[in-house]
Formats: structure tokens, sequence, C-alpha cells
């Protein structure tokens, strides 16, 4: 049975978030996460406004969504955002392993497409660290159907 990039794509995520929850890493999807993200940078623009004796980096720290952003500051929020929003498909995970706060790109190979370099180089410009995780998913897997007639219970 041949298997497809989509389908090549979704198993290289649950390997990666299999391999970030075994290791006890906090993550979250890019892909599912990025209006969730920008939403929670507006609301805490909004009630910085409202209140804005309060610090953002207090709302950051303190907000019920710092499990989903990972963010200790907002000038770090501010960051992730920022580069979500101008290169969207880039990564595909931000990570944070306890030691360090990363993008993380899925790759079959070391060898990274021009573009995706480029867009690496941008991001440790502006102080984000990437990481790749490498995995092997293989084009072609065995899969067959066996009937199970009554006689043979």
């Amino acid at each position: 049975m041949r298997i497809n990039s989509d389908d090549k794509m979704k198993i290289f995520g649950i390997l990666a978030e299999r391999y970030f929850i075994d290791n006890g890493w906090k993550f979250f999807s890019v892909s599912k996460g990025a209006e969730k993200l920008q939403k929670i940078s507006e609301d805490i623009n909004t009630q910085h406004a409202a209140y804005p004796s309060i610090t953002r980096d207090w709302y950051v720290q303190n907000g019920g969504s710092r499990d989903i952003h990972l963010a200790d500051s907002w000038d770090e929020l501010k960051a992730v955002v920022g580069f979500i929003k101008t290169s969207p498909n880039a990564f595909d995970y931000f990570v944070d392993t306890g030691e360090i706060k990363a993008f993380c790109i899925l790759s079959a190979t070391k060898e990274l497409e021009p573009g995706r370099i480029e867009i690496i180089l941008k991001a440790q410009e502006a102080g984000i660290r990437t990481i790749v995780f490498l995995a092997n998913v293989p084009s072609e897997m065995d899969a067959s159907v066996l009937q199970i007639r009554k006689s043979e219970c």
C-alpha cells in the first residue's frame, strides 16, 4: 500500500508528538495553534489597554493560556506570534524542552530545502532557535484484510 505525502506528514506528527511526550516536552502544533496564538496575543493587548498598570509580561506569565503559548514574556510571545504570521507554513511545532524553546521542523532527511534554510536563518536572527525532528516513514507499507468465518472462531 502506497502512503501519500499527506498521510506521511500525519505519521510524522504522531511520531514527533510521541517523542515530545516521552521526553517530557511541552509543545504545540503551529498549524493547529496559529490562530489561537494570535487570539491570545490580541487578548493580552486588550487586557493591557484596559488595565495599563499591569504589564503584558504579567498577563503572559499568569494567564490561563500559558500552557498553549509556552512563553515567559511578552517579547517572547510577540516574537513567536510575529514569526508564525510571516512564515505560517515554515514550521511544524513550537517546543519547550525545559532547557530551550524552539520551532521544530519535521523531516525525513537532514537536507532541507533552500527556502526552509532561509527561514531558519531569519528565525535565528530574531533569537528563535530551530530544531529538526528526523524520522523515516516508508513510502509503502504492507497491509491486508482477512475475513473471519464463523467456523474459524
